[in-house]
């Protein structure tokens, strides 16, 4: 069940549906620019988290999928952003129906958490917009109690005429079509409150001189209430100055703001209503709470990247004749999946007449019956280490994984897998070197080491990938010299792994040190061991019946 997933599992289940790449690594989430690619913070998988992150996923999958161009700066780009959320879970639910308790939940979450409460009046203009597109737009009655709010704050300061005037814009949010109508909504949206702004400069413009004679008058008042006609005057030209209240501003008596303050809000970036800004905060604050004794055995789903060929091909000879060997120890104790075509019983559902004479002579296997075989049917994932310690010994060691990889890919029932994994500065720390159904060829496995030994990295990614396979039994095999950067990541790893399925088994580099992770490990120090080496991890776990976990 998806509520019983961790975050990783998720993501793999998410992404494969959503055509995306979802990734489960670090302590930041973040989306890039053009929806596809998403990262959540490393976490344990809780209610709340499963929430977050299948609102994120579809929410930018709406904006992937529907959303062409970028948006401006200050409160128009606000505007347009929560605008374009509405528009794109729109066209979103349209195309996928089951996502609106996703996205609802995303809506309710944050307006029950007050996140959403409007603080000013550019967030109550913003609110009034979310509230009637997810409200009533998208039918998600729990926000629209967040439209009295703001409808107050800008009947406050503009006046009930304004708040109308938002609202006939707005009511065309289920029209929009493209990412350009949504700007086009939301320059008119500002629109209003430029007008506003012009209307308050014509105010507090300067009073023409008065004549003599109302100069005189203004003097005679001044000592009967000329204070009382200055007012009088001051009010009778807000009143005319605009038709929405004036310097009194709206029914609910509150102060206009001044043209300059308008100019302030016009230009400041708020960031409010953003909802993918604010699942991200959340999940971030999720994972700095997490104890990094935790944190060490949460599944990862790391970037996987391609290592292109650089060097040519290998010294193929001793490769080649390991694998030969190899192959033909491992053929001898393969058993492949075999249904028998005829097998008869005593019993069953199904007759065999033409077994009926059988029975006259004193056989009764008249029912016909499938008999399934010991299965070999298995998924394997090579790891090799390029890391910098295996400058001495990658000779070997990519000679090795290439003679593996060549014996695995000629053998019935068996799918095969070759990844890298070293610290690199820009590149991905795991990368494929040839995937599964891919004929390998040893230019693939010719790479120099790198730097750095990203061991657990590499585990949690080729865990991702065994796990996203159709066959029943799953084998990871590590050839390094055992020197992880991190041996309790390394440890913690290895053990989730296994407790998910997956055999591991390491084949030492001209070194002792994976004998202190992996307990099923053999040492070589030349490919002609390889052979050997191989027949002693592999013999149990290709033979072996599969266990039931």
């Amino acid at each position: 069940m998806m509520r019983d997933q961790e975050l990783s599992g998720l993501a793999m289940t998410l992404g494969r549906d959503a055509k995306i790449k979802i990734t489960v690594s670090g302590d930041g989430s973040y989306c890039n620019t053009d929806g596809s690619h998403i990262n959540i913070a490393r976490m344990p998988s809780t209610p709340i988290g499963r929430m977050l992150m299948t609102g994120l996923v579809f929410h930018e999958i709406g904006h992937k999928n529907y959303t062409k161009g970028g948006r401006p700066d200050g409160l128009l780009g606000d505007m347009m952003n929560v605008i374009e959320d509405v528009r794109v879970d729109m066209e979103t639910i349209k195309s996928r129906p089951g996502t609106c308790f996703n996205l609802e939940a995303i809506t309710v979450h944050y307006f029950n958490k007050g996140s959403l409460a409007p603080t000013s009046l550019s967030s109550a203009l913003i609110g009034k917009v979310m509230a009637y597109g997810f409200g009533h737009v998208l039918k998600q009655s729990a926000i629209l109690p967040l439209e009295i709010q703001c409808d107050e704050m800008m009947d406050d300061a503009f006046g009930s005429d304004f708040v109308a005037d938002v609202g006939r814009i707005i009511k065309n949010i289920p029209k929009l079509k493209s990412t350009k109508d949504t700007m086009a909504m939301a320059q008119k949206l500002i629109g209003l409150i430029i007008q506003q702004q012009q209307q308050q400069q014509k105010t507090t413009s300067p009073i023409p001189p008065a004549s003599t004679h109302s100069g005189q008058q203004g003097q005679q008042g001044q000592g009967t209430g000329g204070k009382c006609g200055r007012q009088q005057q001051q009010d009778q030209r807000g009143v005319n100055a605009s038709g929405s209240g004036g310097n009194g501003a709206g029914t609910g008596g509150g102060k206009r703001p001044s043209p300059e303050q308008i100019a302030e809000i016009l230009m400041n970036k708020t960031g409010y209503g953003d909802l993918s800004a604010l699942i991200q905060s959340e999940l971030d604050e999720m994972a700095d709470s997490v104890p990094s004794s935790i944190m060490a055995g949460i599944p990862l789903l790391p970037i996987i990247g391609r290592l292109k060929p650089r060097f040519g091909k290998l010294d193929e000879i001793e490769a080649i004749s390991a694998s030969s060997r190899m192959r033909a120890r491992l053929m001898g104790m393969l058993q492949s999946i075999k249904l028998r075509p005829k097998s008869f019983g005593t019993s069953g559902r199904k007759l065999a007449p033409g077994r009926l004479i059988k029975y006259a002579t004193g056989d009764p296997r008249i029912f016909r019956k499938k008999v399934e075989s010991v299965e070999v049917n298995t998924a394997v994932a090579v790891l090799l280490d390029l890391s910098g310690s295996m400058s001495s010994k990658y000779v070997v060691a990519n000679a090795a994984a290439f003679a593996l990889h060549s014996t695995l890919f000629g053998l019935r029932g068996i799918a095969v897998c070759s990844l890298e994994f070293s610290g690199k500065e820009r590149d991905p720390e795991v990368n494929i070197l040839v995937d599964f159904g891919i004929k390998p060829l040893s230019e693939c496995f010719n790479h120099h080491p790198f730097d750095g030994t990203p061991t657990d990295v590499a585990i949690w990614a080729a865990r991702g990938l065994l796990l996203q396979r159709p066959e029943p039994r799953k084998i990871m095999l590590i050839l390094t010299d055992g020197c992880p950067d991190s041996g309790e990541e390394a440890k913690a790893a290895t053990q989730r792994t296994m407790k998910d399925g997956i055999e591991i088994a390491a084949i030492g580099i001209m070194d002792q040190s994976v004998r202190h992770y992996w307990d099923n490990h053999q040492i070589i120090n030349s490919v002609q061991e390889l052979p050997a080496a191989m027949f002693d991890v592999m013999e149990g776990l290709l033979t072996t019946k599969r266990r039931d976990r």
